[in-house]
């Protein structure tokens, strides 16, 4: 089967090439068509992750109208919200004019959600021939979000966390207990929060001199340290004038082998917490910031991993953190290993 997978944002870029290995692993072939502005990500993305020799650089509404979707079975769009419903009418509009029949059009929410978060992202994706979920959680939001609707026949299917690496790909050993931190774009959202936050990470660092705490970034800095924002990490990191040694600033590239070799993680909400989950690793999700929709943080409720960050000291405490709860991890799609498949046998059956 012949896929194009599109996309305008860094993020849905990686989503992309994550998504494109698994389908081709699964016999399909996949071409990327992605915004000009994203060329330089497509030397930039996280490890493992490298286009495919089938790249083509074009916006994606003029790739709505062209004849290029006409050679494909199917394509999957991942697109910023505003450009959805635009690309969705373009699409269809032209292959009216042409009066050839529509392709296929698959989409859905790039990293698991949930609440209003899923709500606000789904509401703009209704209508596309074909939803892909996370798990029966978001299927049984979407069921009630749509209920009575015009879009009440929304087909969609659950296929996993297909957008997060939730195999191991790796791992390394480490002469010293290694804590990540990940560290998320504009989360905390107040300069005063992170500085507060970078304090107290270096603080539990001094005290736990066997160990060392990386603060990994989980989104793309800037080349130049002088365009870092103050709501980072690393911003603080840099302007420290004697950082504990043993606490380090992580790059991008590095995170998924950074990932698998800790030995204990925690962040705010990063959607990288359900992979070191997942691999096995203690994870603890700060509950200082509360469950707030702005920072995706509902998507942990019920976790069973949320903790303070005054609970983790000594770091060795964070060994014996609990295990999240397994029943919400099966309900975000953790449970589902046949995603591309299931994913490819729906578009085969649009496809007829």
């Amino acid at each position: 089967m012949r896929l194009a997978l599109i996309s305008d944002t860094a993020q849905a870029l990686q989503a992309c090439l994550r998504l494109a290995q698994a389908l081709r692993g699964v016999g399909a072939e996949v071409a990327l068509i992605t915004a000009p502005e994203l060329v330089p990500s497509l030397s930039e993305g996280i490890w493992p992750l490298r286009a495919p020799q089938a790249t083509l650089v074009l916006d994606p509404l003029a790739a709505a109208a062209s004849e290029l979707l006409g050679q494909v079975d199917a394509a999957g769009v991942f697109l910023a919200s505003p450009r959805l419903q635009p690309f969705l009418h373009s699409q269809r509009q032209a292959a009216r004019l042409r009066r050839h029949r529509s392709t296929p059009l698959f989409t859905g929410p790039l990293l698991p959600m949930t609440g209003d978060a899923l709500s606000a992202d789904l509401l703009p994706r209704l209508g596309y021939d074909l939803l892909c979920l996370p798990g029966d959680a978001q299927v049984e939001e979407l069921s009630w979000l749509i209920r009575g609707t015009a879009h009440e026949r929304q087909a969609h299917e659950a296929i996993g966390l297909w957008s997060l690496p939730t195999r191991p790909i790796g791992h390394g050993e480490v002469r010293e207990p290694l804590l990540v931190v990940l560290e998320q774009e504009r989360i905390p959202a107040s300069a005063r929060d992170t500085a507060l936050l970078y304090s107290r990470l270096r603080s539990l660092a001094l005290a736990s001199p066997s160990w060392q705490v990386r603060l990994q970034p989980d989104h793309p800095l800037p080349a130049d340290p002088r365009e870092w924002s103050e709501i980072s990490l690393a911003w603080h990191h840099q302007q420290d004038d004697r950082p504990p040694q043993n606490l380090q600033l992580g790059q991008l590239a590095d995170l998924p082998f950074c990932l698998m070799q800790a030995s204990a993680c925690l962040g705010i909400s990063s959607p990288w917490l359900l992979s070191a989950m997942v691999w096995g690793k203690p994870t603890v999700v700060l509950g200082e910031y509360g469950i707030r929709t702005e920072f995706n943080s509902p998507l942990f409720f019920a976790s069973g991993v949320m903790r303070r960050l005054a609970d983790c000291q000594p770091l060795e405490e964070l060994l014996q953190a609990p295990a999240p709860n397994a029943h919400w991890l099966e309900g975000l799609g953790w449970g589902i290993a046949d995603g591309p498949q299931r994913l490819l046998r729906r578009l085969q059956e649009l496809a007829r």
